[in-house]
């Protein structure tokens, strides 16, 4: 019988036909593989939940050797200082808050200088403290120049005894105060007399008494209106101090 020649047609039909049996036998293998192995297929991605994943690495940089060297006098005079410091017995400051006072612990000790004191009210409060609200009015706040400073001994002159002020009792501190303090709105004027006679009565003064730049004796208002003209004590600026 003779034999069909098969045309080129035919023959690339036949092999494109093996090929994809191939390939189906093959993935059908690579399936029975897989369910062997015990994992099982999903029609959909799903996340991975975070408890699978493991913690970040935290490299932690090695601290540099301690130096076998023995302390330097001047560091152990440091920490002695130090120690000194935080035994010491704080000066309370008192800045504007609102319509108020607050008294804020400082760096100076009780009993501190007068002139620190009033220099320590013309820095005004720590960038902290300001954060929160407190102010200073015992520098102008044009030239920073201070308000109100303490006044030398030939600046001052004789202030009128107070009757209500023991005489055993050390002189009352007598403050200076700056030309441009008249220019302060009343309300602000009353609240800078309170600071500086808070905070110098605090200190371990008596009274303060107030001059003007040539040396005169100034009578100063009080927070209730009236004038006082006698050595200023804390009782008089009392109800100035905030009561949030």
């Amino acid at each position: 019988m003779p034999r069909r020649r098969l045309s080129s047609r035919g023959v690339s039909r036949r092999r494109l036909s093996s090929r994809r049996l191939l390939a189906a036998a093959v993935a059908a293998a690579s399936m029975v593989l897989v369910s062997a192995c015990g994992v099982s297929l999903q029609s959909s991605a799903e996340s991975i939940p975070p408890d699978v994943l493991p913690d970040p690495v935290i490299v932690t940089p090695t601290p540099a050797p301690a130096s076998t060297s023995s302390a330097s006098p001047s560091a152990s005079a440091s920490a002695s200082d130090t120690a000194t410091d935080e035994t010491t017995a704080r000066l309370r400051l008192w800045f504007v808050q609102e319509n108020g006072l607050v008294a804020v612990e400082s760096s100076l000790p009780v009993d501190s200088n007068p002139d620190y004191v009033m220099q320590a009210l013309v820095v005004g409060p720590t960038s902290v403290q300001a954060a929160q609200g407190l102010r200073t009015i015992a520098s102008d706040p044009l030239t920073g120049q201070p308000l109100a400073i303490i006044a030398t001994p030939a600046a001052g002159a004789p202030a009128t005894p107070d009757p209500d002020v023991d005489p055993a009792l050390t002189d009352p501190v007598t403050v200076q105060l700056n030309q441009a303090f008249s220019a302060l709105p009343p309300a602000e004027q009353v609240l800078l007399l309170g600071q500086v006679v808070l905070s110098l009565t605090g200190a371990g003064e008596s009274a303060v008494s107030f001059v003007d730049e040539s040396g005169a004796p100034v009578a100063v208002p009080l927070p209730d209106g009236r004038v006082l003209d006698t050595p200023a004590r804390a009782r008089d600026y009392g109800p100035l101090i905030y009561r949030p």
